[in-house]
């Protein structure tokens, strides 16, 4: 597969979820002006979520936030001028070091193109950020030495298709997977990046002793291209490319390739994702999500090694998976399809189905879970529509209960509705209609009228609702009958006990 079809990919995964100097002089930011603290998240669009100390972070499309009352209150870095871009693409935290990198996305000749725009980091828990630009090598950068080899090499001297998608901190040490740019690392007491050679696609290993004729160029070899990482400690590492999954025992020197080719019980998909680890006992047991690269022979799914990569077992076939969590015996894996658990290495599964919080009536209207964590009995999911809590005990079934958090704009006690989105199409979404209740309980009828108002859907009628909350009312763009209305301008009411209505408009656009 080109890098021109994968870097399309990517935009698609991303969107659904300055030359290089040596030596980088830092800005320095403090907290004090600009984090907010709120009681709602920054945004619906959650693709990272790290728990640290107890502590929640989350990476949105509108930033970064953190909560330390198990979701009940955030503090937002939103407005933190040291995060150049809302966009959140990476992030790992340990103790109170945090890394995130942050992008956007360029639109060039027709075309959606991920693009870099550096690090924001802090060392103290996130009292203080500072920033640094995205990792560019100058057009001199050549060679590259390795071992008894000198290495002919691409240099990546822009920014776009130079994404650091994932991030891993081991013991003083910052490794970064980063697309065209690929895999890098540096010590992050003094930041100077090292590019660091992978296996090209002819070759399963290599090591400084070799001896090696090939072209470091990410647009010729797949395993080039760095998507994920995952740094054990300063001497074991794993990093998964678009070619396989690539694990070093000695720092990132020596390497040997896994991949759906070399292998006879090899991993599903060359095309890895994420890689987690899992810990029973003394024992280590890697994760990977695998998608499909550029072989008929690949397969989406998830797969696991309990033998260093020496055989993986696949699980989940056909389905596109992103992330993983874990309580001990547990793996909990989110998926296109919902978040899966096993406590048996993927002999059985149980899963969840349609997430409703029954207290708010708020629903995540679609079933994609792009990332997970697990905070004591607490589950965690981060969606394409909000945040998400289900408890997993032996007091409650695995999401059978769900707590959902979401971004809207807050009303309060005000005599006001809005919908959102607006405009929005009946065939991949729902419209929310939104509005609050202002005594200690009342009943709610909101009925939809098209332009010559005809009442076409009563969306509730006479539904009691709690007071002193805001909620949200979910319309599929259906009339009575069940028949998907025409495009065009809808008009809502909304009738709270026997107050004066409130009125609102929705455009239906397909």
């Amino acid at each position: 597969m080109t890098m021109k079809i994968i870097g399309l990919l990517i935009s698609i995964f991303i969107l659904d979820f300055t030359v290089f100097c040596q030596t980088y002089y830092p800005k320095y930011f403090k907290l004090e002006s600009s984090a907010t603290e709120e009681t709602i998240i920054p945004s619906n669009s959650i693709s990272q979520l790290k728990i640290e100390l107890d502590k929640i972070w989350i990476g949105t499309s509108n930033g970064l936030a953190k909560s330390e009352d198990s979701a009940k209150t955030w503090i937002s870095y939103s407005n933190v001028p040291e995060f150049v871009n809302p966009g959140i693409y990476g992030l790992d935290v340990s103790k109170d070091t945090i890394w995130v990198s942050t992008g956007y996305i360029k639109k060039k000749d027709n075309e959606n193109i991920s693009t870099g725009s550096g690090y924001t980091y802090s060392y103290d828990g996130g009292s203080s950020w500072k920033h640094i630009s995205q990792t560019l090598d100058s057009r001199a950068d050549t060679i590259i030495e390795y071992g008894m080899n000198k290495i002919k090499a691409l240099p990546v001297i822009v920014p776009e298709q130079n994404v650091t998608y994932d991030i891993s901190i081991s013991a003083g040490r910052l490794w970064i997977a980063s697309w065209a740019s690929g895999l890098r690392y540096t010590k992050m007491d003094t930041i100077k990046w090292v590019r660091v050679i992978l296996p090209p696609d002819n070759l399963s290993s290599i090591k400084p002793t070799d001896t090696l004729n090939f072209y470091f160029d990410p647009r010729r070899n797949n395993n080039f291209l760095a998507f994920s990482v995952l740094a054990l400690d300063n001497d074991t590492i794993w990093c998964g490319t678009a070619g396989g999954i690539n694990k070093s025992t000695d720092g990132g020197i020596s390497w040997k390739k896994f991949n759906r080719q070399n292998q006879d019980k090899p991993i599903l998909g060359n095309w890895v994702i994420t890689i987690k680890a899992q810990t029973t006992g003394y024992k280590k047991i890697i994760w990977t999500t695998n998608w499909k690269a550029d072989s008929p022979d690949e397969e989406y799914g998830v797969s696991y090694t309990t033998d260093g990569g020496g055989t993986w077992n696949n699980l989940l076939k056909g389905i596109k998976a992103y992330d993983f969590a874990f309580k001990d015996s547990i793996v909990y894996i989110a998926t296109d399809e919902g978040l899966f658990k096993t406590a048996d290495f993927g002999r059985t599964f149980s899963r969840t189905g349609l997430i409703i919080d029954e207290e708010s009536r708020n629903i995540i209207t679609s079933s994609a879970i792009y990332t997970v964590g697990v905070i004591g009995d607490y589950v965690i999911v981060g969606t394409g529509d909000g945040l998400a809590i289900t408890t997993d005990n032996e007091y409650f079934t695995f999401g059978s209960k769900w707590k959902i958090l979401r971004k809207y704009e807050q009303i309060g006690n005000q005599p006001k509705t809005y919908n959102y989105p607006n405009p929005f199409s009946p065939k991949n979404e729902y419209t929310r209609i939104h509005y609050a209740i202002t005594e200690i309980k009342s009943n709610v009828r909101i009925e939809i009228f098209d332009f010559g108002m005809n009442r076409v859907k009563t969306v509730i009628q006479e539904a009691p609702r709690s007071g002193y909350a805001e909620y949200d009312e979910l319309w599929d763009g259906r009339d009575d009958d069940g028949n998907e209305v025409a495009n065009g301008v809808y008009f809502y009411k909304v009738t709270i006990d026997n107050s004066e209505p409130l009125w609102g408009k929705i455009i239906v656009l397909k």
